[in-house]
């Protein structure tokens, strides 16, 4: 029977979208597969459609997500199986709604399963994928148009196509002509997807940027803890050289993973440190890239960074050289916290911590005296109870607070940027790296080491809120004090003007708890500890697929249903023979009684055919088609009811 064009055109769309999909996916035979399906049912003989069957429809659902059970993971990245596994499935109803129209299949569920697994193929499609989508689309809009539709309909339709198909392109091709001759935009990407002050060298006022960006309000971490630190560290630099912070030349050890938490191998100083009963587990997410370090709390026991293979340990307890990539990571901390960082044999007292460069001496000296503070050599020295320590400390914050304020902007700097600490002491106004580093160079100059830290601190906090925000401009600086034999942190900056930072409007902070929310149950349902269980069960599947059994059970399962197949049909071929057999009989008992009843001889209601026989036998005479009847009675008595 001919087909009609717009059954064609369907038909071409189901195909196109079965090859699209094979080739996205890399099945490009599975595509072939499901194409010569389609091609079957558009060119199939037999009359008969078959029943459309929920069961079939229903248990497609098993194999497909045994397969998804047992697809390799995909590194720092959404593995492509999470779309082309939905896909084959849809593909698969589409073949199966097709194969029943009009007997429980509906050409609306065909429609739909074609176009889904059409636009899901497009995933990670090449040049080739695009076009065959493209031409596929082009079909289904030819095969499923309203007859009689007004021709201006199209034309406007065409005109929306073409009018986000300008703007994209002309959009690129603006992004393309400036991006080499304006710098805007690549100070803008900057600005939008860096945090400055984390990096292994840092100069002084580079926090600036954080403050002064119009992405200053933007949520940059997420610390999933009621109790989290008011200081999250980054990075502990040990040097200050021609106004530059850097960090130690090499790490101090190179860390392996100690076990594994699911997907994040878990990193530590102490083995099994972090299994130590009261130890708490807290999730950070980062809105960006890690910056090279994973922030903690300066006493945490140990640290998680999926698929990091190792980091680089400092000796200031430090974290990095996670590829910088990772937007969550996990740290360790004991319930019991004396506000003191744990000690280790690489986090203790070392003379660089007393360094500063030579052409900082005369100018750090002059602040000591300014500032009036205690030398080594007063009565203080002589105690050992830490009070010269607390008197240098309670000096050096005093007189910040009482002849600084704190500012965005530090007057001079920028013109005298050899010596900004020098314009910062005259203008007595500055940020939170100002007062970290002029501090550091001052207890070093009075013989107390320190050392300059950057992070975030002060955190927003909100009533009923599981967990902490750190915002661009909460980025900060301060210092670390070696004080009795541990490290303590000290923050020298005078508290900040009210107003200075807008604050967080009442849609603002509904809409991050909307975003948080969702980050943490996406977070629980694909890093949660239910992943354990379909690890463990990937690997038991694993195992079996290696078993010999587990294909000779379904095999012989096969080969029984085909026996019964087999037996089945013989039975129904049996049958069949049987009810022709019946009719040839019942055809020429008919035929037999209409030759006789034109001799008169007509068989009585409820009369058998053989009383009927024997009492017409006798009387029966004439020509051949009489007697012809007559044997075909015989005939039919004889063997009528026989096997």
């Amino acid at each position: 029977m001919r087909k009609s064009l717009r059954e064609i055109f369907k038909t071409l769309f189901l195909v196109l979208a079965s090859v699209n999909l094979g080739i996205s996916s890399e099945m490009l035979p599975l595509g072939i597969i499901f194409a010569l399906g389609f091609l079957y049912l558009h060119w199939r003989l037999e009359k008969p459609t078959p029943l459309y069957k929920k069961r079939f429809a229903y248990g497609a659902i098993v194999p497909f997500a045994l397969w998804w059970v047992v697809t390799p993971e995909v590194e720092n990245g959404i593995s492509p199986y999470v779309v082309f596994i939905p896909a084959w499935y849809l593909l698969t109803l589409a073949w199966l709604q097709k194969r029943s129209l009009g007997r429980g299949g509906f050409e609306a569920f065909v429609i739909f399963d074609g176009v889904a697994a059409l636009l899901l193929g497009m995933f990670q499609a090449g040049r080739a994928g695009g076009i065959l989508g493209a031409v596929g689309i082009l079909f289904a809009i030819l095969a499923y148009r309203r007859t009689k539709t007004a021709w201006y309909k199209y034309g406007l339709f065409l005109l929306l196509i073409a009018f986000f198909g300008f703007t994209s392109f002309g959009g690129w091709q603006y992004w393309k002509s400036h991006r080499s001759y304006d710098g805007r935009w690549a100070r803008d990407y900057m600005e939008r997807n860096r945090v400055m002050g984390f990096d292994p060298v840092v100069s002084l006022g580079s926090f600036s940027n954080n403050y002064s960006s119009r992405y200053n309000r933007q949520v940059i971490l997420r610390v999933w803890d009621k109790d989290a630190p008011e200081y999250l560290r980054a990075a502990v630099y040990e040097k200050y050289l021609g106004n530059i912070w850097k960090l130690p030349a090499k790490p101090e050890q190179k860390l392996y993973p100690a076990y594994y938490r699911i997907d994040y191998p878990v990193f530590e100083l102490v083995d099994s440190s972090t299994r130590r009963e009261n130890v708490r587990t807290v999730w950070v997410q980062s809105a960006m890239d890690n910056f090279g370090f994973l922030f903690a709390p300066f006493n945490a026991l140990g640290v998680a960074a999926k698929n990091a293979d190792s980091l680089d340990f400092y000796k200031t307890g430090i974290f990095a050289g996670a590829n910088g990539t990772h937007g969550d990571w996990y740290y360790f901390v004991g319930d019991s916290d004396d506000g003191t960082s744990r000690q280790t044999a690489f986090d203790e007292g070392d003379s660089v911590y007393l360094q500063m460069g030579k052409s900082h001496v005369a100018f750090v000296d002059s602040v000591a005296k300014a500032m009036d503070l205690p030398r080594r050599d007063s009565l203080l020295d002589s105690l050992s109870d830490g009070s010269y320590e607390r008197a240098i400390l309670t000096a050096i914050r005093d007189y910040f607070v009482q002849n600084f304020k704190y500012s965005l902007v530090v007057p001079g700097a920028r013109e005298n940027r050899r010596e900004p600490l020098r314009a910062f002491w005259n203008a007595k106004e500055g940020f939170c790296e100002y007062y970290a580093t002029l501090s550091v160079l001052l207890l070093r100059h009075q013989g107390i080491q320190a050392r300059y830290v950057t992070g975030f601190a002060h955190p927003e906090r909100i009533e009923g809120r599981d967990y902490v925000v750190f915002r661009r401009h909460h980025s900060h600086a301060w210092v670390e004090v070696l004080w009795n034999g541990r490290w303590y942190s000290f923050d020298p900056t005078p508290p900040m003007r009210s107003g200075l930072f807008a604050r967080t409007s009442g849609w603002q902070s509904w809409w991050e708890g909307v975003r948080g929310r969702f980050a943490r149950i996406f977070h629980l349902l694909k890093e949660g500890e239910w992943r354990r269980m379909v690890d463990d069960w990937q690997a038991t599947t694993q195992g079996l697929l290696d078993n010999p059994l587990v294909y000779g059970i379904p095999f012989l399962l096969l080969l029984v249903i085909l026996v019964r197949s087999l037996l089945k049909r013989n039975r129904h071929r049996d049958r069949q023979k049987t009810d022709l057999c019946a009719q040839k009989w019942v055809r020429s008992l008919d035929r037999a009684e209409k030759i006789l009843k034109r001799q008169g001889f007509v068989r009585g209601p409820g009369e058998t055919v053989g009383a009927f026989l024997v009492r017409i036998e006798p009387q029966v005479t004439g020509s051949g088609d009489t007697l012809s009847a007559l044997e075909s009675l015989r005939e039919y008595e004889k063997h009528r009811w026989k096997k």
